[in-house]
Order: C-alpha cells, then sequence, then structure tokens
C-alpha cells in the first residue's frame, strides 16, 4: 500500500507544503497497514495468526495471504477507500 502524488490529489492534500508531505504520505502508509492488519486479524484464526507471522518473516505472505484470506484484496479496496472518505472529510483541518 503506496501513498503516492496519485493518492494525494485524490483527497485533495496535494496542495500540502512539501516539508510536511512526505511525513504525512509516511504516516498515511503505516495507519492503513496498521489497518489492514487488524482487518485480516479478525479474518484468522489464533494458529493462522502464527502461521503468517512466520511466513511474513521469510517473504512468502502474498502468497499465503491469497490462500487463507482470499477477500484480501477487497478488504484492502475497502479500507483505502473508507480511509480516502476520512481524508476527504477533513482535508480543511490538514491543511490547516
Amino acid at each position: 500500500m503506496r501513498i503516492d502524488d496519485v493518492f494525494m490529489e485524490e483527497v485533495g492534500l496535494n496542495e500540502m507544503p512539501d516539508g510536511e508531505r512526505q511525513a504525512f504520505m509516511d504516516h498515511a502508509e503505516e495507519e492503513l497497514e496498521v489497518r489492514v492488519g487488524h482487518a485480516v486479524s479478525q479474518e484468522l484464526s489464533a494458529e493462522q495468526l502464527r502461521d503468517f507471522e512466520e511466513i511474513e518473516e521469510g517473504g512468502q505472505a502474498a502468497a499465503w495471504l491469497k490462500i487463507n484470506v482470499p477477500n484480501f484484496r477487497e478488504i484492502v479496496q475497502t479500507i483505502v477507500q473508507s480511509f480516502k472518505n476520512e481524508l476527504i472529510a477533513e482535508r480543511t483541518r490538514i491543511l490547516e
């Protein structure tokens, strides 16, 4: 999940000063990772969570998720869209 210039434009934050922009983008990526991780963890059993932690360290997470969380893409799309909607609603406050 990359926050890029296109994302920033979609949520109306492309006017953010350069000095704040990258820090905001980094924070937004971290927030999305946390939200997706939380949503995915709700789909998994305790055993699957342990398996995923082991697999994640080995770099096979994408293949494992495809098998064990078949609706992973939909989860991500829903969370990203929700996050975008939040940012759009708070755009003015964020840019202050």
